[in-house]
């Protein structure tokens, strides 16, 4: 008994010196984090000095980007009800064949509506830029494009390994980020 509660007592004593030694240490890196940056519009990114951006066209695209995200989560949630309405339906083997219709009516127009506002929300932004900052802005767009297809290209071919089949689940990180490029479902992320 005496021998396990000296190892014990050696144990505890030797947790107390190693806390108080590293105890500064800890407390100078909680002071010095790294403060996060302000969050900028998706379109100031990186790239102010190229499309020379006034602060008013900034201030106009934070708020424009604003609205669109609350017309995102309003779609989001509408359609979110939808699914889950239909997805009650479809349990039910007597479900109202005209109430499945009507929902599936009702999801259609739903996107159908989403795409003409995406179509008006591209004209209004375009009113924020000057003819040239547009100029610029589609030259940076389409050399971005450019570069993903090139990535694309690349997994098709197999450099960096097997896309699809028994070994799938062992990808690099940079074909998970391709994948994730991909143009099977872009409607989720506008």
């Amino acid at each position: 008994m005496k021998r396990t509660t000296r190892r014990t007592s050696t144990l505890i004593a030797a947790a107390v010196i190693l806390a108080a030694a590293f105890a500064p240490a800890f407390v100078r890196a909680q002071e010095s984090a790294p403060q996060a940056a302000p969050a900028q519009p998706r379109i100031e990114r990186g790239r102010p000095a190229e499309l020379g951006l006034t602060p008013d066209q900034v201030k106009a695209l934070e708020a424009f980007r604003q609205a669109r995200v609350e017309e995102r989560r309003a779609f989001r949630d509408q359609m979110t009800k939808l699914r889950d309405e239909m997805r009650t339906l479809r349990r039910n083997p007597q479900a109202d064949q005209a109430k499945i219709d009507a929902l599936i009516d009702q999801r259609a127009g739903l996107i159908a509506s989403r795409e003409k506002e995406a179509f008006r929300a591209r004209a209004e932004r375009d009113k924020i830029f000057t003819p040239e900052q547009l100029e610029k802005l589609r030259t940076l767009r389409s050399n971005r494009a450019g570069r993903g297809l090139a990535a694309r290209a690349r997994l098709a071919h197999g450099r960096f390994g097997r896309a699809f089949g028994p070994r799938a689940g062992l990808r690099s990180p940079a074909v998970r980020r391709a994948l994730r490029c991909r143009q099977l479902d872009r409607w989720r992320r506008r």
